[in-house]
């Protein structure tokens, strides 16, 4: 009798917190996505889309200039489904490595692991390898290609769970045609494309939603080519898999501990073809990398009392980036060799808090830190091998505000509470109220 009511008082539990969340929520309080309940569980998760049948949902931040709308649709009332579609505006998507550098075209831009289920990965140089001249003109870049994005979520009972698919396409593409008399000694009239597809699977228990188990694998590529049709590079390998898994382990109507592990590892490359057009092999130079990752923890969730939530999230991360450099005779063999980079965090820290202050208005605070290590380690044919210990931590500020079947999620600049705003205090630091707004809508 003990054990059903704890487990009944823990449905309760997860619940009442699920009918409030959003990707603003979980940042604010402290990262912890991975230990709470709440919609953004999703797109990691995409069992969970059948939990949340029949929501408008809005994600708006100030940078990286992302912004998503969706709507959750809930099908056939005898045997439910439900199906999610999204569209987002992401304008550095592109064909990236592991530190965002643009490997169809040799220059910058951002990228991180599918899902952003870790953290930013090392990178890697390529000036380092001499080929800087290599890059298109500056206003030949595919992040300002405005990208299409899609992404779509199904879900449905499935062997007494509830089985979820998700299908994510990205694609862009660009031409550049130089009508002036001034030479250009790179890629004028490039035509450029980009793709990008994720497929996801997730199984979660579907009486007491209690554990959850997803999979996710990506795969991309691009094109970068003359008018004429030769290739000035092609991919040598893009894709990553990642599997994560968690289980809601109630040990009391107050405290229920959350284990959970992710896993994951990828490829990126690029092979350069050199000049155009590329009659012989000599000038021919290829990079490839190699990612492994793996996060292991523990989480609690803690509800001290009445519309309150204490959450803390303690686990150790690593992950580990191993490159190859390759090429012709006319290549220095300066530029040739091995490098890898590797962090190992031991362990993380991650804590949040919400609380009532109005029936309207919740006050969210969390943060994180890395405790005793956080070491990133480099092995190179290029460098002399390095080690750092570099901590890092961070803390956040938010508030949630529902009005009737409307919740809005807040990420606040903290300067606001210590300037005040700007028309009052007169200071520049204070212009940002927000970094980030979440909106979500209960249609029924």
């Amino acid at each position: 009798m003990k054990k059903t009511l704890i487990a009944f008082v823990g449905l309760i539990v997860l619940v009442s917190a699920s009918a409030f969340a959003t990707e603003t929520r979980t940042l604010v309080m402290g990262q912890n996505s991975m230990i709470m309940v709440d919609d953004f569980n999703m797109f990691m998760y995409p069992g969970r889309v059948n939990n949340y049948p029949n929501l408008l949902l809005g994600e708006f931040s100030q940078g990286p200039n992302f912004y998503q709308t969706g709507i959750t649709w809930q099908f056939n009332d005898e045997n439910p489904w439900v199906l999610g579609t999204f569209v987002s505006y992401y304008p550095e998507f592109g064909a990236h490595d592991y530190d965002g550098r643009d490997l169809s075209q040799f220059g910058q831009a951002f990228s991180t692991f599918p899902n952003q289920w870790l953290y930013n990965y090392p990178w890697w140089w390529w000036y380092d390898f001499g080929y800087e001249d290599r890059a298109p003109a500056a206003v030949n870049e595919l992040s300002d290609s405005y990208p299409r994005r899609l992404h779509l979520i199904y879900g449905r009972k499935l062997g007494g769970q509830n089985f979820g698919f998700s299908a994510q396409a990205v694609k862009a593409s660009w031409k550049a045609e130089d009508d002036s008399t001034q030479y250009v000694p790179v890629n004028t009239d490039a035509k450029q494309s980009f793709y990008q597809y994720t497929l996801g699977f997730g199984l979660t228990e579907a009486s007491t939603g209690k554990w959850d188990l997803g999979l996710s694998f990506m795969f991309g590529g691009w094109t970068n080519e003359n008018p004429e049709g030769e290739k000035f590079n092609e991919p040598s390998g893009y894709y990553d898999l990642m599997a994560s898994g968690r289980y809601f382990w109630v040990r009391n109507p107050k405290v229920t501990l959350v284990p959970h592990a992710s896993f994951g590892i990828g490829k990126r490359g690029a092979q350069n073809f050199g000049d155009l057009p590329d009659t012989t092999p000599d000038d021919d130079f290829k990079v490839e990398w190699t990612s492994t990752a793996f996060d292991l923890g523990c989480g609690m969730n803690y509800t001290p009392g009445a519309n309150m939530l204490a959450v803390a999230d303690l686990g150790f991360s690593y992950w580990k980036v191993k490159g190859e450099s390759t090429g012709g005779t006319d290549i220095d063999p300066e530029f040739l060799g091995e490098h890898s980079e590797s962090y190992f965090i031991f362990p993380y820290l991650k804590l949040g808090f919400e609380g009532e202050v109005f029936n309207w208005m919740d006050v969210r605070a969390g943060g994180y830190t890395y405790l005793w290590s956080s070491s990133f380690k480099i092995e190179s044919d290029f460098m002399v091998d390095q080690t750092y210990n570099e901590p890092s931590s961070d803390t956040y500020l938010g508030l949630g505000f529902h009005w009737g079947r409307l919740y809005l999620d807040t990420y606040m600049d903290p300067e606001i509470v210590l300037d005040g705003f700007n028309f009052i205090s007169g200071s520049n630091d204070a212009d940002d109220l927000n970094f980030q707004v979440s909106m979500l809508y209960e249609m029924f």
